[in-house]
C-alpha cells in the first residue's frame, strides 16, 4: 500500500509539474485588452485611441520587437503611454532600444518612472535614452495636449522610490497636492499615469477622470477565467489592484497586466503578457 501511495503521488506531482510547464509556456503570446470609455469632455462624435504599456522589463518579442511594435502599430494610438518599469536593473536596455526604434514617430509617446528604473541606479541615462527616441517624460508635471480637435489634460508623477535614490527630500503627496490640486479649475479630461496602483487613494484625491497603472503583473498566477491574481508587489497576496478596470464612482482605474516575461524570474501562469487599448470615445 505504501508503495501505491508513492506511486500516486508523484503521478500527481508530475502532473500538476506538467500543467505548471503548460501554462507558463503559453503565457507568453501577447493578449490584447480593450477597454471602451465614454466621456462628455470630447467633442461631439469624437474619439481617442490609446496604448497602454507598462512592465516591459526590457522583454524581446519576435525578430527585433516586431511582434509587439506591429500589435502597436495594428492598434492606430493616437496616444502611447509608458506606465513604468519599461526598463530594469536586470536585462539592460536593448528589448526597449528595440521597441522605441519601432514606434518613434507613430504617436506622442509619454513616460513615468517605475520602481525598477530607480533601482537600475542610472535613471539619469535611462532618460537621455527615452528623450533621444522622442518620448516625453512627465515628472510630477502636466501637459495640455490636442488629439483629434480634443484638448485633454495628461499628467504623470514619479515612482515613490525616487526618494530613496535620487531625491531624499521627495514627497509624493506634497508634491501631488502642489502640482495638481489646481486642475481642479479646469474643465478637461484629465489623466493621471501612475506606475503604482495601490496608491489610488492618494490619486482620487484630485479630479482626474481616468488613472493608468501597472506594477502588479498581473498578479503573476491569475485564478483562471477571472482577473484575481496571487502576489503584486506592495500589496501582497491576492492583491486587491492586480489587473483590469476599476470604478471609483466617475473615477475609472485601469491597471495593465504588463508586457514582462523576462522579469522577474517567475512564469506567468494563466496571466499572458498584455498590451492595453484604450478608446474614449465622446457622449452623445
Amino acid at each position: 500500500m505504501k508503495n501505491q501511495g508513492r506511486v500516486f503521488f508523484a503521478f500527481y506531482v508530475t502532473a500538476f509539474a506538467l500543467i505548471l510547464i503548460f501554462t507558463s509556456s503559453s503565457c507568453t503570446t501577447i493578449s490584447t485588452e480593450t477597454y471602451n470609455l465614454k466621456t462628455p469632455l470630447l467633442e461631439q462624435n469624437s474619439s481617442i485611441r490609446i496604448v497602454l504599456i507598462a512592465d516591459l522589463h526590457n522583454s524581446i518579442y519576435g525578430n527585433e520587437q516586431d511582434e509587439l511594435i506591429d500589435l502597436i502599430i495594428n492598434a492606430n494610438p493616437d496616444l502611447i503611454i509608458l506606465a513604468g518599469d519599461i526598463i530594469d536593473e536586470v536585462s539592460g536596455i536593448i528589448g526597449t532600444r528595440l521597441l522605441l526604434s519601432g514606434i518613434s514617430g507613430l504617436a506622442p509617446i509619454y513616460y513615468v518612472t517605475g520602481n525598477h528604473e530607480y533601482w537600475n541606479y542610472e535613471i539619469d541615462i535611462i532618460r537621455k535614452e527615452l528623450l533621444s527616441h522622442g518620448v516625453i517624460i512627465l515628472s510630477d508635471t502636466y501637459e495640455i495636449i490636442n488629439i483629434r480637435n480634443n484638448n485633454i489634460l495628461l499628467a504623470g508623477i514619479e515612482d515613490p522610490f525616487k526618494k530613496l535614490f535620487e531625491d531624499p527630500l521627495y514627497d509624493q503627496v506634497q508634491i501631488m497636492e502642489s502640482i495638481f490640486r489646481e486642475l481642479d479649475e479646469i474643465p478637461l479630461y484629465k489623466i493621471l499615469i501612475a506606475h503604482r496602483p495601490e496608491l489610488i487613494e492618494n490619486y482620487k484625491r484630485f479630479s482626474f477622470d481616468l488613472i493608468l497603472s501597472g506594477h502588479t503583473h498581473g498578479g503573476q498566477i491569475r485564478i483562471p477565467n477571472t482577473r484575481h491574481g496571487i502576489y503584486a508587489p506592495h500589496q501582497g497576496l491576492f492583491p486587491r489592484y492586480a489587473g483590469g478596470l476599476y470604478e471609483h464612482e466617475s473615477l475609472i482605474h485601469i491597471v495593465s497586466r504588463g508586457l514582462s516575461i523576462s522579469h522577474p524570474r517567475l512564469p506567468r501562469i494563466f496571466n499572458p503578457p498584455e498590451l492595453v487599448i484604450i478608446v474614449i470615445e465622446s457622449e452623445e
